[in-house]
Order: C-alpha cells, then structure tokens, then sequence
C-alpha cells in the first residue's frame, strides 16, 4: 500500500513557514486578472491539459520508436495524436525546465547555469541565479490567471526555497522532489542522507515503500478528483524522475526483463537501429554511430561483468515500463471520470540519456555510494543501491543520434515528444517540422484562450516569449512553426550549439583546447558524422555570426 505519512524535517519546515509566513513572493505581490470567477461553460469549453516529462529518457526507449521495452499506453496515444519527429529540449535537467515553464532561453530565465555559479563572470549576473527568476512569468501562474485549476507532482529543480519553488510560481497543489531523482525508498540520490520532498509547503522525507512513479502519478490523480465536478478545467505538470539515474525499481517489474540483454549493449543498438530503419525513423543508407570511443567490446568484459551489466539495463528497462504502466493508469482515471476526450496530452523528455558515470567518476557521489549501498548483484535495484548504465547503454537509447545528454549534439538535445487530442490534435501522424520546449507555453496559452502579458505582469517587468504556438501545425502539419531564417541556440558549461534550418554548429566543450566549431547538415547527416566546417567555411562563418547574435541576445558569460 502507498505510504501516506512522512516524516517531517521540523527545523527545515518551521524555517520555511517563518520565511513565507514573512515575505510575500514576487508572483503574489498584485493581484491578477483572473477567470476564476467566469461562468463553469465559459472556463469548460476549453481542454485540461496534462504535460508529462521523463527525465533522461532516451530517442529509442519508446516502443513507438522501435524499443524492444513495451510501452503500450504511450504507443496508444501516440497512434492515435502526433509523433512530434524534430522536438528539441536543452542539454540537461533544470536549463529544459526552465524553457518549458518561461517559453524563453534558459539563460535569461535564470538557468544558465544548473547550480549556484562559481564562474565570477556568472555571479549575481541575471539569468545565473540558478532557479527560475521573476523576469519570466511562468506557465502555471498564467494559466491559472486563466482559470485553470493547476497541479504538479514530480521533479521541480527549478528552485530549493519555499519561495520559488511550485508555489510561488502558480501551482496550487504541489508534490516535490526538489532537484533530485531518488525512486524507492528515501535515500537521497546525490550525497548523505534521506532525499528531500516538499508536500506543498512542507519539507518532507518518506518511507521505505515509497515508489516516485507511482506515488507521482497516485498524488496527480487525488488532486485531480478533488477539485472534480468545481467546472474549472486543469493544467496537470506531471514530472517523473524515471528513468533518471540511479538505477532503482520494484523487484516485481525487474524480473520482467530478467535475460533481455543476455548478448549485450552492442546487440541491443544493432536490434534497435535495424528496427528504426525500418520504421523510417533512420535513414536506409545511414551507417550507424561507432562504438564509444575508449569503452570495451561486450566479447571483452568477464561474465561476471557482462552479468552486472546486463541487469542495469534490466532495471533501467523495468523503470520505462513503470513510467508507461503508471500513464496508463492516469490514462484509465481520465476516461472514467470522462475527461479524457477533452485533455490535450503533451510529453516529452527532458534531455537526452545519460552516458556519464557519476556514481563512480564524481568523487562526492562515489564516497556516498561507498557508505550507504549494497551494490552486490542480488541488491542491484534495490532502494539501498546505487548505479548508472553507462554510455554504452547509452549509446542504444539515442542510435539514431550523437553522443548523450550534456553536450549540444543531437542526442543530447533531440527528445522524443508527442501530443494528443481527439480533435484539437490531428491523429496518427508523424510531424518533422522543427520545434522546441520553448514552444509549450504559447501552445498551451493558446489552448486556454488566453495570451501572454508581454513586458509586464504583476507589477514587475518581464521577458517576452521566445517560443511560438504548435496549436496550428498540431492541428494541420503542413503549417510551419520555424521559418529557415530562424535558429535557436544552446549552452551549458561551454558545450555549445546552434541551428538555422537545416544547417547546425557544435562545440564540443569535451575537447578542451582542441575544441572548435564543427559544422553539421542535419537533413542529410542526423547522426553528425561528416563535419562540413572545412567544406563549407562560408556557411560556417554565417552560423558562428549567428551564435554571437544569440550570444548578445541571451545575456551569455563566458
């Protein structure tokens, strides 16, 4: 049974009631324009919306792409709505956040960077402050405006105070894990100690049963059935940690996959490039990425450790599978309390997989592993362990891209996504044209009749949106979002990108002083595998003009 009861850090949640006992947030400080008051015909006409975000989850983890991993809820809906082919998100976690919530660049948004900068350039700069600032109205808060009831359970990271966290910035009811990604258990997931939720307000920990898909997905629809029947429409941010690292799910759902991938990550990647050929998904002629540079043949590892690895694949497959099984119960919610003919669906990931292992590489982590986890065959999964997949597993969730989350390469950057709507959507289609996360808001403020404030809200100035609407290519996909003059930028840590059209930059941050623009076209090279900056110096000389505008634009320090 789903454990209800936590146990509460007190000094944490006195603090944080004294603080936003004493200060009001910069969201609350004017009241809004509102429909809350409208008639329950004028606010019901309009969709719920649902947005649902995996964390780290990779172009070919879905079955609709071709993975073995069944996920049959996802693939329903996404038969029966739009397959969004050439969605992009940011490098990581918090910048993607920030863009999804703000409909703007990460950098002027507040997410910059991921944490507190230690770059004396960056510090006390606007747009590094390292939580979603109040030059941005956020998407909750104007939606709610709007009337919609708004609700959020799962990763927020976009801010550890009770001040800007999901209330302050227009969630109503609101379960948290504030930057991390625990899943069983209450271990925290990135040093000493148990993980740390917030409960509305409240800092909370939670119990040995606790499950994040699932409790995320069970706190959704309670807030849901409260409010049922009030004739307010809802926004619902439903923000899974899964399949996110560490590697961790119930015992049950792992031994589904128990023997999967007995033959190896290089199997797998053959298994899944051979099916997104198929699929059409890969072009027929491409060729395949190489196998990581610098990692061993399957053939090369012992048994012992082909056995270990094999079974984190199991795990982080039994974590997909979770994630779709717990949709599919939101799924069956919705369609028995018959709201879900009128729910318009967004999902996405939030960057590409990830291929590090910082469960050994980053030397605070691994000594937290050392000290709380059993990470001995039999315990792998468990709440009391602790590891990462790697980047050759890795390598078999993008296949049909380049390198991994944390850089500006496709797979880093390309996320699957799609969106469905019995009417506002057109079904069983797949749409290529090209869009990002900063273009969710304007969707979603269109579907609630509403527009955004512009320069100023609630008595403060604010940015502009940068994103454009999908409601009209979701509806019709001949009609174009991004014209070819248009390019969007990436930064994160140095790792850089920029596209216009079809053409695209890359730096490669990874490089270090052999670090240089590389230049890439991705209608004939989705894969990045023939850099053109030698070839075309002209073309790479325009899109580096281009990167500095973006550069100016966005407020970049080095």
């Amino acid at each position: 049974m789903l454990r209800h009861r936590f146990v509460r850090l007190v000094a944490g949640c006195i603090f944080a009631a004294f603080i936003f006992g004493c200060q009001k947030t910069a969201e609350d400080e004017q009241p809004s324009d509102s429909l809350n008051n409208a008639a329950p015909s004028v606010l019901m006409k309009r969709p719920n919306i649902l947005l649902i975000v995996a964390d780290d989850l990779g172009y070919a983890d879905l079955g609709v792409f071709g993975s073995e991993i069944p996920t049959p809820n996802i693939d329903a809906l996404v038969k029966n709505g739009m397959l969004l082919t050439n969605f992009y998100a940011n490098m990581a976690c918090s910048p993607t956040r920030a863009m999804l919530m703000s409909g703007t660049d990460s950098h002027l948004a507040g997410l910059g960077v991921m944490n507190p900068p230690q770059n004396p350039a960056q510090i006390g700069q606007p747009g590094y402050e390292a939580y979603l600032n109040f030059r941005v109205a956020s998407m909750a808060n104007l939606l709610k405006d709007a009337g919609y009831r708004t609700y959020m359970a799962g990763k927020w990271h976009l801010g550890e105070t009770v001040e800007t966290g999901p209330r302050a910035r227009g969630f109503e009811k609101s379960f948290i894990s504030i930057d991390g990604a625990a899943h069983l258990g209450g271990l925290s997931w990135d040093g000493p100690g148990l993980a740390p939720y917030r409960d509305g307000e409240d800092l909370v920990t939670v119990g040995d049963d606790f499950y994040t898909t699932r409790f995320y997905t069970n706190r959704m629809i309670e807030y849901i059935e409260a409010d049922r029947g009030d004739g307010q429409p809802f926004f619902a941010y439903l923000a899974y940690t899964a399949p996110h690292w560490p590697l961790q799910a119930p015992r049950a759902s792992i031994e589904k996959f128990k023997g999967w991938y007995d033959d190896g990550y290089e199997a797998l990647y053959q298994r899944r490039f051979s099916r997104m050929k198929e699929l059409g998904f890969v072009p027929e002629d491409a060729a395949g990425l190489p196998p990581v540079e610098g990692q061993p043949a399957w053939q090369e590892l012992t048994e012992e450790r082909q056995r270990i690895e094999a079974r984190k694949m199991e795990i982080y497959a039994a974590m997909v599978s979770d994630l779709d099984a717990y949709i599919g119960e939101l799924i069956t919610y919705l369609k028995s309390i018959g709201a879900f003919d009128n729910t318009f669906i967004f999902f996405m990931s939030d960057n590409g997989p990830e291929d590090k292992r910082r469960d050994l590489n980053n030397p605070a982590i691994a000594e937290w592993v050392a000290a709380c986890c059993d990470n001995s065959y039999d315990n792998l999964g468990d709440a009391d362990s602790y590891v990462m997949y790697g980047p050759n597993w890795a390598r078999a969730s993008s296949v049909a891209f380049y390198r991994a989350k944390s850089t500006g390469f496709e797979g880093g950057i390309h996320v699957p996504a799609f969106a469905h709507h019995p009417t506002l959507v057109e079904g069983g289609v797949r749409n290529d044209r090209f869009a990002t996360v900063m273009d969710i808001l304007p969707t979603f403020l269109d579907l609630a009749e509403t527009d955004h404030p512009g320069a100023a809200y609630r008595g403060r100035s604010i940015l502009p949106m940068k994103g454009k609407s999908l409601a009209a290519t979701l509806k019709a996909p001949e009609k174009t979002v991004h014209d070819d003059a248009a390019y969007v930028g990436w930064e994160l840590y140095g790792h850089r990108a920029l596209r216009q059209g079809d053409w695209k930059i890359v730096w490669d941050a990874a490089k270090g002083d052999d670090a240089a623009w590389e230049l890439y076209n991705i209608a004939d090279d989705p894969q990045e595998q023939n850099n053109l900056s030698g070839n075309e110096r002209e073309r790479l000389n325009a899109m580096i003009s281009l990167w500095e505008t973006y550069r100016e634009e966005n407020g970049l320090k080095p």
